[in-house]
């Protein structure tokens, strides 16, 4: 069913919400899409409080984010989102970040799960009390692949973290967004200098606050990085995988 226009939100990039070089942070941008889909479904009734009273929530799977180009500090964008449907249990949702002359920044495809809070368990689509309105007709294409670190590589540690405060959201684990700045966290100076493409995120499990993060990345090889985060009291317990594509390879 689409009844109505895809959700856009519009933003002044501001100086919290860009790195060094002025450039618009990959986990600000994760955070906007994050509100944006937040508000997209609460203009249909599907508030994250009436979620929360229903004892549902939502689950981020995968993120796939391509960089046209990045976004400046102080530049007005759009960013334009809509659930295209589902597949199995995953729930599908793009976005467009657009300029102020309507080109494209950046696009992303993502997939979410539908979970049931108490129960830690994923939910069938027909479990949400609610009609979500979709627009499989401007899809970006198909759902975005599990990030998957091939078995050949044997990733490095690069650093520990631990999860506080200022890392942690309403639901009291890391939140989605901060997992690009650990990625961001894990490349050298070098590798920021080159120009950010694709940025491809796997989320295994969540972690909460005092919980200690493990991160592990590879070298660069032809322009990609893989990282990967396991708990550091569990081993064998994977957090995250991610695949970091660069615009030139590093040496």
């Amino acid at each position: 069913m689409a009844t109505e226009l895809p959700f856009v939100f519009q933003h002044r990039i501001g100086s919290s919400e860009s790195d060094y070089k002025s450039l618009y942070r990959p986990s600000a941008l994760l955070e906007h899409m994050q509100l944006a889909a937040d508000r997209d479904l609460a203009r249909m009734g599907i508030t994250v409080s009436e979620m929360l009273n229903q004892g549902l929530g939502w689950m981020l799977i995968t993120t796939d984010l391509t960089f046209l180009r990045q976004a400046r500090l102080e530049e007005e964008v759009s960013l334009q989102t809509w659930h295209k449907g589902n597949k199995g249990v995953m729930w599908l949702r793009d976005y467009v970040l657009t300029d102020a002359e309507g080109s494209h920044i950046a696009e992303a495809r993502t997939s979410w799960a539908l979970v049931d809070l108490e129960k830690r368990k994923i939910l069938r689509p027909a479990a949400l009390p609610f009609e979500v309105k979709s627009h499989p007709e401007l899809s970006l294409g198909e759902p975005p692949e599990k990030v998957v670190l091939p078995s050949a590589l044997e990733p490095q540690e690069d650093y520990r973290l631990k999860v506080r405060y200022s890392s942690t959201d309403s639901n009291g684990h890391m939140n989605n967004a901060r997992y690009a700045d650990v990625c961001c966290d894990a490349l050298t100076a070098e590798e920021h200098a080159a120009r950010l493409t694709r940025m491809q995120i796997s989320y295994h499990r969540e972690i909460r606050m005092q919980e200690e993060l493990v991160v592990e990345r590879t070298e660069a090889m032809d322009g990609v990085i893989w990282i990967r985060g396991r708990s550091g009291t569990e081993e064998q317990n994977i957090i995250f995988e991610a695949k970091i594509s660069l615009e030139e390879v590093i040496a």
